[in-house]
């Protein structure tokens, strides 16, 4: 049967969650960059960045509410993740608001992730860890926060303060999380080319894994 024919919502580029996605993309990534480098908005950016985080929860759930989970979206919706995250720390980097070996630590992170990822030809998804969704949590407040503490206010030198080191814990989960993740990849790799070799039969990627190299947010898309 063809799959296309029998799951044409799963085929569909233009939909409703994908149409949020490429609008965090092309809309609330510029604004943002726009609004930290060259209007000095600290504020306003804070409040974009919120906007931008809150799409990737509804993204989400307006694809399982409406029916419209799609191969393409469940591709989209991590990279936009990924690019959102490297696109707001390299903000902050170059407007002196974040650490440079922050920025270095996440995105090589990541980088190793998924050349181990295409190297061992993984497919599939894998559960979130506990450990990742702290992670998530502490990067998806303390960044936010970070920004807004660099905003004109009383109090916000203390803010800004709290909220760094926030970042600095979620920064070194996402290596460790990224490691494991890493680990799981290789290990589950290894066993699938022996079970080949071995005429028996591999288990399927993500059957028993404890993590998965996602975007953080339990609202994937597929």
């Amino acid at each position: 049967m063809d799959t296309s024919t029998a799951h044409p919502e799963r085929e569909r580029i233009l939909n409703v969650p994908n149409t949020i996605t490429f609008a965090r993309l092309i809309l609330f990534m510029p604004l943002f960059v726009l609004l930290v480098l060259l209007w000095h908005e600290n504020f306003w950016a804070f409040i974009v960045l919120v906007a931008l985080g809150a799409t990737d929860w509804i993204d989400g759930f307006a694809a399982r509410k409406l029916g419209q989970v799609t191969h393409f979206g469940a591709v989209l919706d991590p990279v936009a993740d990924r690019a959102s995250q490297v696109v707001v720390c390299l903000t902050l980097v170059i407007s002196g608001i974040l650490p440079l070996w922050i920025l270095i630590a996440i995105a090589v992170t990541d980088l190793v992730l998924g050349l181990i990822i295409v190297a061992y030809k993984r497919q599939g998804s894998m559960t979130i860890t506990y450990i990742s969704k702290i992670r998530t949590t502490f990067l998806m407040l303390g960044l936010p926060l970070l920004l807004l503490g660099h905003a004109d206010f009383p109090g916000h030198e203390v803010l800004a303060v709290v909220a760094f080191y926030g970042v600095v814990v979620g920064c070194l989960l996402h290596v460790f999380v990224g490691a494991q993740y890493a680990l799981i990849v290789i290990r589950e790799g290894r066993e699938g080319r022996a079970g080949g070799a071995g005429g028996g039969h591999p288990r399927p990627s993500g059957a028993s894994a404890p993590g998965r190299p996602d975007a953080d947010a339990p609202n994937r898309r597929g």
